[in-house]
């Protein structure tokens, strides 16, 4: 009688435990509205579903809370849910089979052990790990491995323990160490989601200041030239006058220096690049206008409609990085062989962008990681392409060959970018 209330309990306690983990994977994976109280809701919802199991079974109050839960982020999710709903099904439809499997055996003609829910609940934690860590793209794989092994240990130890007669002891003492196994599991859970969370996090904290450092770098660099063409603008009589007074004593030689001093000071503030987009325009002619200050031979077409739909945020920390490195690659080389070519369109339904420059041949990153071997902001602007090519589905190809460095960058834009 004890043994059959203490497996009781213990059913009672993982579905509680599975439920709650199930919510905050689903609250993890997606980006649902701001709202305690629906969560609480749902959440009571999808709890009366399973002590509906009074009634039915619980492997059909499983498939009645993954339903609620489906509802749940049709509605509150932000995020598309044709791409959400296959990550709620494949964990619901895996409790739900795990709390079938006793009824289906049964059917069968063979008796599961009750201390199976303590081996189910290893595989319960370390799929929702999985499944997080995928989502997230942060758990890798020597490292999923390890963690593989070591709940697949604990799973062994909970299956010897309450599942077979290898180890004789006490009906207290064999609850004491199959909950001992079910804590320790659960501690390697929150261990190993932890350390991604805050991960993920330091990683969004650091990336966000650093792209604010980016966008107040090009805003200085934008609002230098627009300085200068301002004061060219309210310099305009002053020069017309100067040259006037020259004119008029006859002094041409005069006249001919005082043009060749404008036309330096007016290299400084030409508009190297018109490309039909506003943001590329302030981007391209801000770096390009750096590069030949740097005495980089510069070749540049561009051409894009007025509006695409890759965000100007996004674009300026595609186009900014790539020609950040550049210029700071060529800036490494002598001055006669220094260039820096750039070519960007829209190509029917695709974004397309190529940055070539002079570098040496063996480059200063990682292709497969996309990290420069250089720290500091570098390597984290490389990997924030990476990224903002990886949220628009897009392709980012990296090549070195002696002399030169190349990017390419492709991203599908929607029908209203380029009909």
């Amino acid at each position: 009688m004890e043994a059959e209330k203490f497996w009781e309990i213990s059913r009672g306690i993982f579905q509680a435990l599975w439920l709650i983990l199930y919510w905050y994977y689903v609250e993890q994976v997606g980006c649902l509205e701001k709202g305690a109280g629906r969560r609480v809701i749902g959440f009571c919802l999808a709890a009366l579903c399973l002590c509906g199991s009074l009634w039915y079974p619980l492997w059909f109050g499983w498939l009645l809370a993954m339903g609620l839960t489906e509802l749940y982020d049709l509605f509150f999710d932000e995020e598309a849910f044709a791409g959400q709903w296959r990550r709620i099904l494949l964990p619901g439809l895996c409790m739900a089979g795990i709390s079938g499997l006793p009824g289906l055996c049964g059917k069968l003609g063979t008796a599961l052990p009750e201390g199976y829910l303590f081996c189910a609940h290893e595989i319960v934690l370390y799929l929702f790990l999985l499944l997080l860590s995928r989502k997230r793209d942060s758990l890798r794989p020597v490292n999923a491995i390890l963690t593989a092994v070591s709940f697949l240990a604990l799973g062994g130890f909970s299956w010897v323990t309450g599942c077979t007669d290898l180890v004789e002891m006490g009906d207290g003492l064999r609850g004491a160490f199959l909950w001992g196994g079910a804590a320790l599991a659960a501690l390697l859970f929150l261990t190993v989601e932890g350390t991604l969370f805050f991960y993920k996090k330091g990683y969004e904290f650091r990336t966000e200041a650093f792209r604010k450092e980016l966008m107040e770098h090009s805003y200085g660099e934008i609002r230098e030239i627009y300085m200068d063409m301002r004061g060219w603008r309210h310099d305009y009589h002053n020069h017309m006058q100067v040259m006037k007074a020259q004119l008029t004593m006859g002094n041409l030689e005069g006249i001919g220096a005082y043009l060749d001093k404008l036309e330096r000071e007016l290299d400084r503030v030409d508009t190297l690049v018109k490309s039909g987009n506003l943001m590329a325009d302030a981007i391209l002619n801000s770096k390009l206008t750096l590069a030949r200050r740097q005495k980089i031979s510069v070749n540049c077409k561009a051409e894009l409609p007025e509006r695409i739909s890759v965000a100007d945020v996004d674009l300026c920390v595609i186009l900014g990085n790539l020609l950040d490195n550049a210029i700071e690659a060529c800036g490494r080389m002598e001055e006669g062989a220094r260039f820096l070519r750039v070519y960007m369109r829209v190509n029917t339904s695709q974004f397309y962008l190529s940055v070539q420059n002079s570098a040496r041949e063996e480059p200063d990153f990682d292709e497969r990681n996309y990290i420069s071997r250089k720290r500091g902001n570098h390597g984290l602007g490389m990997k924030r392409v990476k990224a903002m090519v990886d949220k628009y589905h897009g392709y980012l190809n990296l090549a070195n060959e002696p002399g030169i460095f190349a990017a390419e960058v492709t991203l599908p834009l929607e029908q209203a970018d380029f009909s």
